[in-house]
């Protein structure tokens, strides 16, 4: 699906043309750092084969592209960049991966979104409200994807720390689910993971974006550059953090289980043990052997109950000296 095409010339939107148009508008000669945007959502073989003949891009990087579920990855074909960024949004209960290929030299830039939702064109739009930085080229569009790719993975952090902080509030509570705490850190664990898949390729992208020579990367892009890179440094930080917290919390709460057992066998070899005392001695005076001493003492029954009762008495009040009951 075409999303938008359309040609600028010294920073400045022109008229949206076909993409049989795009051809046309490149040897037309326009004025330096002028170039041709297009950005495309799941196009299907054919439109890919077209934008391959308008922009004479490799094969091996559109069967990239037709293909999808590549790694991140910065490659390079002739004068033709070809970046894959992987993209994360929230939908519902869980993180969704996408992903954003861009293909760009100096005289155009091409986005293919996959399995992502969310549109570029809040960054097309101010963009063009900032001529005088657009004017830098298509280099100005590459930063300003990957600044809103990386951008954007600072909330899901956010969400994924949140998470963490209230299961860490809850893991230590009375009477708290030892089950659902541990589906709780497995889904954290598996949105964690879909980020740094996300994340971690994306700083040695980001590191060569920064050295690169390519036309396109001008010296005051630079900067820009070296800032995103600081921003996926810090995201790529962060999870590194957060998934060894992660790995203390499931430490955590499978020791509170096995520590649950174990009060639970405690309390029930204390009430065994107390009970056994009755057990014992209903099971002696129970026995009817005609020689036995007290059998026919008057104060026998009294005191074989009183001896039960003492017995098992005296076993409670030491389980619950060492708190075992």
């Amino acid at each position: 699906m075409l999303i938008d095409c359309a040609a600028y010339v010294n920073g400045v939107r022109q008229k949206p043309i076909d993409i049989e148009a795009i051809s046309d508008f490149l040897d037309s000669n326009p004025p330096s750092k002028s170039f041709v945007w297009v950005a495309l959502f799941e196009p299907d073989a054919a439109t890919l084969a077209k934008m391959q003949e308008e922009f004479n891009l490799h094969e091996l990087a559109i069967e990239d592209t037709n293909r999808g579920s590549q790694r991140a990855k910065l490659e390079e074909y002739g004068s033709t960049l070809f970046l894959v960024l992987h993209t994360v949004e929230h939908r519902g209960d869980e993180f969704v991966d996408g992903e954003l290929h861009v293909y760009a030299t100096d005289r155009f830039v091409l986005t293919v979104r996959h399995r992502a939702q969310l549109d570029f064109k809040r960054v097309r739009s101010e963009l063009e409200r900032e001529p005088e930085f657009l004017a830098l080229g298509a280099g100005a569009a590459v930063h300003a994807l990957i600044d809103e790719v990386v951008d954007r993975h600072f909330p899901l952090l956010e969400n994924l720390e949140d998470r963490l902080d209230l299961i860490e509030e809850t893991i230590f509570a009375a009477g708290v689910d030892r089950r659902a705490a541990a589906e709780k850190i497995y889904d954290l664990k598996r949105d964690t993971i879909c980020l740094r898949r996300a994340v971690t390729p994306l700083v040695d992208v980001a590191g060569r974006l920064v050295a690169h020579k390519h036309p396109i990367f001008s010296e005051m892009l630079r900067p820009y550059f070296r800032d995103v890179l600081d921003h996926v440094i810090r995201i790529d930080e962060s999870l590194d953090n957060l998934r060894e917290l992660e790995n203390s919390a499931t430490q955590t709460n499978l020791s509170l289980i096995t520590l649950q057992e174990t009060e639970v066998t405690k309390k029930l070899a204390s009430w065994g043990a107390i009970l056994m005392v009755p057990t014992i001695v209903g099971a002696i005076y129970g026995m009817n052997f005609k020689h036995m001493p007290e059998l026919e003492w008057v104060f026998g029954y009294p005191f074989a109950l009183l001896l039960m009762a003492c017995g098992s008495a005296a076993l409670w009040w030491f389980f619950r000296q060492i708190k075992w009951v």
